[in-house]
């Protein structure tokens, strides 16, 4: 039961990041700025509260609550959530580096973090899974 739930979490967890990267990058390729949203009606820190922190917190949880069951199709979603945030955040430093803030260079930093912490634990989960 706790292995439906944590896929289905994953799954869910894929899909907002996939809408927040698709959101930034067409609010930056449309010359909107980085403090703006594409067809996602809110606030930039709106919008990075749900469709960033949420997904995170939630490939963490799926990870845990599964800790002692065995599941390389979960692992595998884990790394896919952890490769979407730190290749989202290569591809907007990637279309605005320069005109990316200091203050938010940092941010970027802490997001890439995350994915890789997200990434190592899908690694461990298919790793368990052998």
């Amino acid at each position: 039961m706790a292995l439906k739930a944590a896929m289905i979490m994953s799954i869910i967890s894929i899909i907002m990041l996939a809408i927040y990267g698709a959101d930034s990058i067409m609010a930056i390729t449309q010359n909107l700025g980085l403090q703006s949203t594409a067809f996602l009606n809110m606030d930039v820190k709106v919008r990075g509260m749900i469709f960033g922190i949420i997904p995170s917190a939630l490939l963490v949880l799926s990870y845990f609550i599964t800790r002692k069951e065995q599941s390389k199709s979960l692992g595998i979603l884990m790394i896919i959530g952890g490769a979407l945030m730190m290749v989202g955040v290569g591809i907007i430093f990637a279309l605005q580096g320069s005109a990316i803030p200091s203050a938010g260079r940092g941010e970027f930093g802490a997001v890439v973090g995350i994915g890789v912490i997200i990434a190592f634990l899908g690694s461990l989960k298919i790793k368990k899974s052998r």
